[in-house]
C-alpha cells in the first residue's frame, strides 16, 4: 500500500468511526422517545445512504480488515434504524384491530435472517485465518498455530499469562504472514516477526508487544510496551499508558531501520496540538535486554513473565501471575 493510500485509509477510517458513533448516539436518543417523526427517520436514512456511498467509493483503498469493520458498523446502524422505524410505525396503530394476521408477521424473523449473514461474514473471514486462541500460562510458538497453512493472516485472541514467540525458524514456510489480528490479551509477551502488512490490536492489558510492520493500530488497550519497526505512523485509539520504542536489535538486526517511525504516534482519541497523555517513549534504560526466544517450562514461564512484566510496571510486581 502506497503512503498516499495509507494516509487516505487512516483518515477515512477515523472519520467513518466518528460519523458512525454520532449516528449511533442519535439512534439511541430517538429510541427513548415515544414518537419519532418521519422527518427524523428520513434524516437518518439520508445519513446512512451517504455513509454507504462513501464506503463504496473507498472500496479498494482500505485494508480488508478496515473494510469489514466499516461494513459491520454500517449493517448494525441500518438494523437499528430499521428496528426504530418498525417500532415507530407499528405503535400508533395498535388499538384493537383483530390481529390473527399479525402473528403471520414472522416477516420480522425473516428480515432478521436477512441480517444474519452480516454477522457470519466476518466470522468466516476470521475463521479463514490461522488462529491462536484460548490459552493460559503457556509458551506458544508457530507450532501452536492451527493447520490452515494457506492463509497469510493470523488471529491471536483470549490469552492470559502467555509468551507468544512467532519468530521464524529456518525454512519454516508457515511464517509467511501478512497480517496479525490480536484481541483480548492480558499479562502476555508477544514476540512477532516483521511483516509487510498490518497488525491490529484490541483490548490488551499489561502486555509487551514486539513487531515490525507497515501499519500498526491499537484500540482499547492499557499498560502496553511496544517495541516497533514501522514505515508509517502508528495509531492508537481509546488507549492509556502505552510506551513505544524501537524493535530490539538483538532479535533481528535487519529489521531495525534508521527511518522507523515508532515515535510518530497518532492518537485518534487526542486530536489536539498538545502531546497525547496516553502514550510515552520507553527509554533505553527501561527497555528489555533479554527476550524469551527459547521455549521454557511452566515454572520458568512464570519467572520470565514476572521478570518482563515487572519491567513493564517499573520494577514493582503487582500480585502473582
Amino acid at each position: 500500500m502506497s503512503e498516499t493510500k495509507w494516509t487516505f485509509s487512516q483518515k477515512f477510517y477515523a472519520d467513518f468511526n466518528v460519523t458512525a458513533s454520532e449516528l449511533a448516539l442519535r439512534l439511541d436518543a430517538m429510541k427513548s422517545r415515544s414518537i419519532v417523526s418521519p422527518d427524523a427517520m428520513q434524516t437518518i436514512a439520508s445519513d446512512l445512504s451517504r455513509m454507504t456511498k462513501s464506503l463504496s467509493d473507498a472500496t479498494g483503498s482500505l485494508p480488508s480488515y478496515d473494510q469489514r469493520q466499516c461494513e459491520l458498523q454500517l449493517k448494525a446502524l441500518e438494523k437499528n434504524a430499521e428496528d426504530l422505524r418498525g417500532a415507530s410505525t407499528s405503535t400508533p396503530k395498535f388499538s384493537f384491530k383483530r390481529r390473527p394476521t399479525k402473528p403471520k408477521v414472522p416477516a420480522e424473523p425473516v428480515s432478521t435472517a436477512g441480517v444474519a449473514p452480516t454477522h457470519t461474514r466476518p466470522s468466516t473471514s476470521i475463521s479463514s485465518a490461522r488462529t491462536l486462541s484460548s490459552f493460559s500460562h503457556r509458551y506458544l510458538t508457530i507450532a501452536n498455530l492451527d493447520a490452515k497453512d494457506s492463509s497469510e493472516e493470523v488471529s491471536i485472541s483470549d490469552l492470559d499469562n502467555c509468551i507468544v514467540n512467532l519468530l521464524p525458524k529456518g525454512g519454516d514456510d508457515r511464517t509467511k504472514i501478512t497480517a496479525f489480528h490480536v484481541r483480548r490479551l492480558s499479562k502476555c509477551v508477544l514476540v512477532l516477526p516483521h511483516i509487510s502488512g498490518s497488525i491490529l490490536l484490541y483490548d490488551l492489558s499489561e502486555c509487551v508487544v514486539v513487531t515490525g510492520c507497515h501499519q500498526f493500530r491499537m484500540h482499547n488497550s492499557t499498560s502496553v510496551d511496544v517495541y516497533l519497526a514501522i514505515e508509517s505512523n502508528p495509531i492508537i485509539e481509546h488507549c492509556s499508558n502505552i510506551r513505544f520504542t524501537g524493535y530490539p536489535t538483538s532479535l533481528a538486526s535487519d529489521v531495525v531501520r534508521q527511518d522507523s517511525n515508532h515515535f510518530t504516534v497518532q492518537d485518534f482519541s487526542h486530536i489536539r496540538p498538545t502531546p497525547s497523555p496516553n502514550w510515552s517513549v520507553l527509554s533505553e534504560e527501561e527497555s528489555e535486554p533479554r527476550w524469551p526466544v527459547s521455549e521454557v517450562d511452566d515454572q520458568s514461564l512464570s519467572k520470565e513473565l514476572q521478570r518482563m512484566l515487572q519491567i513493564r510496571r517499573g520494577g514493582s510486581v503487582e500480585g502473582t501471575l
